[in-house]
């Protein structure tokens, strides 16, 4: 007789619960074993973990019971009397931690039902010895900030507000002390003439505390003064081709790319880069016949950053361009002429690329040198389909459609295309890279 899957589900279940059961005997046994042994070689917090572990896998387990009690009882001793050797030694971070492990141990034990008893000036005592560690912290920090060890310093500062259980009032302290570390470490960084990290570093204190905590005009003050003393203001130079390479390019790419370089990456430079107005750039290129054009080299390309109050000069141009055609495919039409004539003409079909390689150069105007260079090759695509014809096509007798193929509007749309692609690349690559590169050079 087949059996209602429903019923054969309920007897697979009851066949199975008593095995569950025994593996969780076997399991919690396991714990109890293993408690017995760490018990014999003194480990007695370890071994009162163990017994709790197989409480909570069985809890009928007496002797489970039993040891945990006495274990637990012993842990509590060994514990008291550690945190208490350590404050005794000074180092009353360690005795706080001893007793947090103590209360996590009780914390457990409690969850199995079994109480662990403390002394009754436990909860005072512990609070001092809290105290204690808390107050230790902020004066280890101030020491470790005096050495500009300044990670260091907020290291113990936080640990002590996420584990020491500080009241209100001492809350407000450990973030004062935060404040202190975080402005001396901006400062120092500043004064090294590391503007950037100094910045980020007052940023990273807003972020954590919030601009509405006391101490945060003085960050944010930090931050402008080190933006003030650490931008560099930059002058690029248009960008220019290589002799014989604009012939491989698109008519009118370079200006196409100059435009959209002027609205998107001048315009909205990273913080610590300032770009001098491309217009002031090229008035100052047309002067002096000349004498200042990008290829006048590093000291025409100085003495042009001099002119323009700029820090550093940027001079790009394309040094090579070729264009290829991937995943060709032609179709051969039968078509007549308007003499009556039966002839053919081909529609070839697929996608077109074109690549420019991009060297580009970076000219401090103080030290008349170049600190900076790299290459980076740009790449446009674009499907294409058009017509072949040996002949001229007006003499076909088409459809509109067809008619369509010859026009010139597709074409434009289809090249205007690979440049549009060609040049979003451009300046997707110019952005990162170039600024890259140049915030590289700001301390």
């Amino acid at each position: 007789m087949k059996i209602p899957f429903p019923y054969r589900r309920a007897a697979l279940v009851a066949a199975l619960f008593p095995l569950a059961l025994a593996a969780g005997c076997m399991t919690a046994s396991k714990r109890l074993e293993q408690g017995a042994k760490l018990e014999e070689r003194g480990q007695s917090a370890e071994a009162a973990r163990r017994y709790i572990d197989a409480l909570r896998r069985d809890p009928s387990l007496a002797q489970a019971r039993a040891r945990a009690n006495e274990t637990g009882a012993l842990a509590i001793e060994q514990y008291l009397a550690e945190s208490y050797a350590a404050a005794s030694a000074g180092e009353v971070e360690e005795a706080a931690d001893v007793l947090l492990r103590l209360d996590g141990l009780r914390r457990d034990a409690a969850g199995v039902g079994v109480q662990l008893a403390v002394p009754a000036d436990y909860a005072s005592n512990r609070r001092d010895v809290l105290d204690a560690a808390i107050e230790a912290a902020v004066n280890r920090g101030a020491q470790l900030a005096a050495s500009r060890r300044f990670g260091d310093a907020l290291g113990r500062l936080d640990r002590a507000a996420d584990r020491w259980q500080p009241s209100a009032a001492q809350r407000g302290r450990l973030n004062e002390a935060r404040v202190a570390t975080y402005v001396a470490w901006s400062e120092h960084e500043a004064e090294q003439g590391r503007f950037r990290a100094a910045y980020d570093v007052a940023g990273r204190a807003i972020a954590s505390l919030g601009r509405d905590f006391p101490g945060a005009e003085e960050l944010l003050e930090l931050q402008a003064r080190a933006l003030e003393e650490g931008t560099v203001r930059v002058a690029v130079l248009p960008v220019t081709s290589e002799t014989g390479v604009e012939d491989a390019l698109p008519v009118d790419w370079l200006r196409e790319v100059e435009d959209e370089l002027e609205a998107d990456a001048w315009d909205e430079p990273p913080t610590f880069i300032e770009v001098i107005d491309p217009r002031e750039v090229r008035r100052e290129l047309r002067r002096d016949d000349g004498v200042r054009r990008p290829r006048g080299g590093v000291m025409a390309a100085a003495s042009l950053g001099r002119a323009l109050g700029a820090d550093l000069v940027v001079r790009m141009s394309v040094d090579s361009a070729r264009t290829e055609e991937r995943d060709v495919r032609s179709e051969r039409r039968t078509a007549r002429l308007r003499t009556g004539e039966d002839t053919a003409y081909t529609v070839r079909s697929g996608r077109r690329e074109l690549w420019a390689r991009v060297r580009y150069d970076i000219v401090d105007v103080r030290e008349r040198r170049s600190v900076g260079d790299d290459v980076f090759q740009v790449e446009g695509q674009a499907r294409f389909r058009e017509p072949v014809f040996q002949g001229n096509w007006r003499q076909l007798m088409l459809s509109r459609d067809d008619q369509a193929l010859f026009g010139n509007e597709g074409r434009r749309d289809q090249r205007r295309q690979l440049w549009r692609s060609l040049t979003d690349e451009m300046i997707e690559r110019v952005q990162r890279e170039l600024f890259e590169d140049i915030l590289r050079l700001v301390d």
